[in-house]
């Protein structure tokens, strides 16, 4: 087992999360080597051990806190045997062993049927710097061009245009809607979906809808620069192509279903270890694809691949900051799977959070191949904080007990982005529902893996 990180780190870390905000509200004049020093005094905290999903055994009588085989919105009809599970306050659940998932993608074009028909054109007046909720839906592969107008004014005197302004020292410590276009820029998303990523749109952008859903626009400005001011907004869709796209994605929902079962994951660990061998963080998700399909996917999805050291850090850290732009990278420790560390690492977190609050997984390659496509399989985690290791009294990352949040939440950014042409839930034969981290805590599944077939 990896030792925990240093308190004092932790400290230093918090203090520096709660000053980097108290700063954004105070401090109006911070100069430049303020802000650099305080981003390489981040990038220099290392990476807490584990991540407090390095786990002990599950207790031989703990049971799972919540119902399994819960339908969620996505999931379409039962397919394959059933499993049953262990009986949970004296009644048994029943999931299937294959599930195939419906993609959002899957929604029929609004121009398929005359009573949705959308119109070619439309003009929007945006003056509100929150998510506005355009009524126009979107379908996967629709393609709109946009043309913006207008001026907004920013609290500290500062007037931007829909391509925005570059960014400042003072905007390092904001947090934007979207964190790599320019201050006040008009950007753009489809779906509430919470991870659904955001677009760039500017004064003038043609988009490929990545999926589908209502258009929603929304001024790139933190909550504190209150813009004032309006964008003329006019949306223009090509003509809609013979074949709809929803057509296209209902035809192979069911591919990936029908290429993997159980049996598939009956050779694969459910856990991973630390180097000492302790078992961590359960297997939960599984792709099919490349190397190369991989990481265009999860960057597609606004996930980012993590420094491998802390001396990569330290430099990207700093380029990043004389740069004007977060950094997000932070490492993470090594876990194994198959006797080997992780191949892939990735994280989607928020600027000044990232180093107590990110999304992040692992991923190995397997040695197996579906239909001459390789196996890839992973484990995600979302860390929400720190808490005090129950064992040694140290500091640790806290990880969502609710593990199959975090296996939904990388398949629902996987769809927003339009990245998977089918996806299936399996639930292996012998599937893992509860463990308890070394730490003290617990966490608890309703054992499927997710799997998707990338484009």
């Amino acid at each position: 087992m990896q030792t925990s990180p240093n308190r004092e780190w932790i400290a230093v870390n918090l203090r520096l999360n709660e000053q980097a905000f108290a700063m954004r509200r105070r401090y109006r004049t911070s100069k430049p080597w303020k802000l650099l020093g305080a981003a390489a005094l981040l990038v220099l905290l290392p990476p807490v051990a584990g991540y407090a999903a390095q786990t002990a055994p599950a207790q031989p009588d703990a049971q799972p806190p919540v119902q399994a085989g819960t339908q969620p919105a996505e999931t379409g009809v039962k397919a394959g045997a059933t499993i049953s599970l262990p009986p949970q306050n004296g009644h048994g659940v029943t999931v299937p062993s294959v599930q195939p998932i419906v993609s959002m993608r899957a929604t029929p074009s609004p121009n398929a049927a005359p009573t949705t028909k959308r119109k070619q054109s439309y003009e929007i007046t945006l003056n509100s710097s929150g998510w506005t909720d355009t009524g126009i839906v979107i379908a996967a592969g629709d393609r709109a061009s946009f043309t913006a107008s207008g001026k907004f004014t920013l609290a500290d005197g500062r007037e931007t245009q829909p391509d925005g302004l570059a960014r400042n020292w003072k905007d390092l410590l904001r947090q934007f809607p979207l964190d790599s276009a320019n201050v006040g820029a008009l950007v753009g998303r489809v779906s509430d979906v919470g991870a659904s990523v955001p677009f760039l749109i500017g004064a003038t952008q043609d988009v490929a809808m990545p999926t589908s859903g209502k258009l929603f626009l929304c001024v790139n400005a933190s909550g504190d620069l209150a813009p004032f001011g309006s964008y003329k907004v006019k949306i223009k869709f090509d003509a809609p192509k013979p074949t709809a796209e929803g057509m296209a994605q209902s035809a192979g929902v069911a591919v990936v279903s029908g290429l993997v079962s159980p049996e598939t994951f009956a050779d694969i660990p459910r856990r991973v270890t630390d180097q000492a061998g302790n078992e961590g963080d359960m297997v939960n998700f599984a792709l099919l694809g490349t190397q190369a399909q991989i990481e265009t996917a999860f960057k597609a999805a606004g996930w980012v691949a993590v420094d491998k050291d802390v001396q990569d850090a330290i430099v990207h850290g700093i380029m990043a900051t004389m740069n004007h732009e977060a950094y997000l990278q932070m490492p993470m420790s090594t876990l194994y799977l198959f006797g080997r560390p992780q191949d892939l690492s990735f994280a989607r977190a928020e600027p000044l959070r990232v180093a107590a609050e990110r999304h992040h997984l692992r991923v190995w390659k397997t040695d197996k191949t579906i239909a001459g496509v390789p196996l890839w399989v992973g484990s995600a985690t979302h860390d929400i904080g720190f808490e005090t290791d129950q064992r040694n009294g140290n500091v640790t990352h806290k990880i969502d007990p609710k593990i199959d949040d975090e296996r939904d939440f990388l398949l629902h950014s996987f769809d927003a982005a339009g990245v998977f042409s089918s996806a299936a839930y399996v639930l292996p034969a012998d599937p893992m529902l509860k463990a308890r981290t070394a730490t003290g805590g617990s966490f608890y599944s309703d054992g499927r893996i997710v799997v998707m077939e990338l484009k």
